[in-house]
């Protein structure tokens, strides 16, 4: 019996130790393709900020433009708007 239950413990040992090594190579696996999957989206993410961000230039550049141009063609308007915005934020800062 004690030969058996030797024999029987060592078959023990070496199946805990495969399961051991089974479940680091998983674990190594699992972390890789974990890094991998967050490098390609940390990537997407850059080029979506980057698209955004030129798409943003590109609209204030072009009402820059457009307001430019307003101004220009209605000088006098402008600055009738412009006094009276002004005269609306001062009341409004008076009264507090």
């Amino acid at each position: 019996m004690t030969a058996n239950y030797t024999e029987e413990m060592g078959a023990v040992k070496s199946d805990l130790q495969a399961l051991k090594n089974d479940i680091t190579k998983l674990t190594k696996t699992v972390a890789s393709d974990a890094q991998e999957n967050a490098s390609a989206l940390t990537s997407k993410a850059k080029d979506k900020v980057k698209l955004a961000s030129n798409r943003t230039k590109e609209v204030s550049l072009q009402s820059r433009d457009k307001a430019h141009q307003t101004v220009a063609a209605n000088p006098l308007v402008s600055i009738a708007a412009t006094a009276g915005i002004a005269l609306i934020i001062g009341a409004l800062i008076a009264r507090k």
